[in-house]
């Protein structure tokens, strides 16, 4: 089991953190070469904009998983801070809840698209499902995460306990 959490953790890691900095890189460098053509050569580059694009939707869906990984993400909560614990336990399970119903049902709709649709980019051809495969990443990642979270405080509402499990920093690392 411990053999196929560090699978399951090493490859979340290649999706959520290393490709999205790998992406970002390869956006930057373009952004520095659309500089030197257009200010320096005189000669700007069409498909330089056409990458950043593509590249910065890439790197916020997938870096949506990363900021939701590590609950580092924006959060709206005035009732949840005024909450006891048990009232705090109640309300996280609504919202995965809420998560994991709309999430799985808006990927039926997802899949479809990028199975059915054939539109590519104007200027390098990219066919769009290609670049946004990022949003099922996205939405199953989410849901995944979230039945996790969903199922820990299932039980620390079942055992009385009340306390969050998952994403408490200890000394060296995030859970």
């Amino acid at each position: 089991m411990d053999r196929l959490k560090r699978v399951g953790r090493i490859l979340a890691d290649v999706v959520e953190l290393y490709i999205p900095i790998l992406v970002f890189l390869l956006m930057f460098i373009v952004f520095l070469i659309n500089i030197f053509t257009r200010y320096i050569l005189k000669n700007p580059q069409n498909w330089t904009l056409e990458f950043s694009v593509i590249s910065f939707v890439i790197i916020g869906l997938v870096g949506a998983c990363a900021a939701y990984r590590k609950e580092d993400h924006v959060v709206f909560d005035l009732f949840y801070n005024k909450a006891s614990l048990k009232g705090k336990v109640i309300m996280r399970i609504l919202s995965y809840a809420l998560i994991i119903v709309f999430f799985l049902s808006a990927l039926p709709g997802t899949l479809y698209y990028l199975t059915h649709h054939r539109a590519i980019s104007s200027v390098m051809r990219i066919p769009y499902n290609y670049i946004f495969v990022s949003f099922p990443i996205l939405l199953v990642s989410v849901v995944i995460r979230s039945a996790y979270r969903m199922v820990l405080d299932i039980r620390s509402l079942k055992n009385g306990t009340y306390l969050q499990t998952y994403n408490i920093e200890k000394e060296d690392e995030l859970i």
